[in-house]
């Protein structure tokens, strides 16, 4: 009789466990978007206006593609892309640039004998940058200081537009004021800065400002401040 207990209860053992574990699992959400950042960038691309965001759900079981995700932004359900082996979630953020997403992800088996919500993922949307960048550390943040008789080529960097070359946009140079030529049809994001023989120091200020044509509610700008001495 005991021994028949012992059986029964190790056979109970294995039937719960299997839920028991799957119970114990934890989802973890990570996220990527495809905003255009420079190859020697080491950051994270960051979504803007119109990005396209991925997120995939990580869970600790060894048939995943099995199970259930049901998928939800700012609690509501996204019952299109939800459904059995969909660990991986689509959605463009749309036209407003102050939108903030709250996303998350209801795991399952088919039965629901377990059910498995992972942590909120916050994602907030990202203005467009363009950064100025020469060969010349700036002796500050968005300030530089050259000497008088040589030639600095700046280029403007774009970060986070929906592009995938800097050359799809179009850039507007202005020095000191007054609107620059282009200098370099080929590197519309490049300005060259012919600096003469001086007598005096002075200070100009350097604007560029970059658009997609394409989108017109998608630009920056920056301004740096030029010091040079003779």
């Amino acid at each position: 009789m005991i021994k028949t207990k012992s059986y029964l209860l190790f056979f109970l053992f294995f039937l719960i466990f299997p839920f028991f574990s799957q119970a114990q699992s934890q989802v973890t959400l990570t996220w990527s978007t495809d905003t255009y950042v420079p190859l020697d960038y080491s950051g994270k691309a960051l979504p803007t206006r119109k990005s396209n965001i991925e997120v995939v759900a990580s869970i600790s079981s060894s048939n995943p593609e099995n199970l259930l995700y049901n998928w939800f932004i700012n609690d509501k359900l996204q019952e299109v892309k939800s459904g059995k082996g969909k660990q991986t979630f689509t959605f463009n953020t749309g036209e407003r640039i102050s939108q903030r997403f709250e996303v998350k992800t209801r795991v399952s088996d088919e039965k629901e004998s377990f059910i498995i919500f992972s942590p909120v993922l916050t994602i907030a949307l990202q203005s467009p940058e363009i950064v100025l960048k020469t060969k010349t550390a700036p002796l500050e943040p968005l300030k530089y200081i050259f000497s008088s008789n040589q030639e600095i080529r700046f280029t403007a960097q774009p970060y986070f537009f929906n592009i995938k070359r800097a050359d799809e946009l179009s850039y507007d140079w202005s020095f000191n004021g007054e609107r620059a030529t282009k200098t370099d049809d080929a590197n519309p994001n490049t300005f060259i800065l012919k600096i003469s023989q001086l007598v005096q120091s002075i200070t100009k200020k350097l604007t560029v400002w970059a658009e997609d044509e394409d989108n017109l509610l998608e630009k920056a700008q920056t301004e740096v401040e030029i010091n040079i001495i003779p």
